[in-house]
């Protein structure tokens, strides 16, 4: 199984209880703890964690600012750059693949099977239009 290497340090930006910033390095492996591909969070990263409706915060599990943060933080990392390294290169990822890594992720963390499939259709579903977005932010810039 997959492993995260950090703890995740984070800091309040400006009282603002949902942006965070990275005051240290989120290093998430794929697949296995020491696999041959990651994800590399840098320091000063921003991050909402978890995208998820006040609304589900009740819901065991659901708040963006409990136990499965680190997965939410690679998420917001792959959704802005879609991009998962190696030793020797890097590759784009897709949709798919980014809201996959999210529920591989939160497995890592002991989220369970129920937690991984709603949190998992959830930013399958809802999440495609601030991914474009993205995307055509990248074309912008390119």
């Amino acid at each position: 199984m997959a492993g995260f290497l950090d703890t995740l340090a984070v800091k309040e930006i400006d009282g603002d209880d949902q942006r965070w910033r990275l005051l240290e390095p989120c290093l998430y492996h794929l697949k296995v703890p020491d696999g041959d591909e990651w994800v590399d969070v840098p320091i000063g990263f921003v991050t909402d964690f978890g995208s998820i409706p006040r609304l589900l915060w009740g819901v065991p599990g659901l708040s963006p600012f409990g136990k499965y943060r680190r997965a939410y933080v690679v998420h917001d990392k792959l959704f802005r750059a879609p991009v998962v390294r190696s030793a020797l290169s890097a590759r784009a990822i897709s949709f798919s693949e980014t809201n996959d890594i999210l529920r591989e992720a939160m497995q890592v963390l002991g989220a369970n099977w129920w937690l991984r499939q709603f949190v998992w259709t959830g930013v399958s579903t809802g999440g495609r239009l601030s991914w474009n977005r993205y995307r055509h932010a990248d074309q912008e810039t390119a």
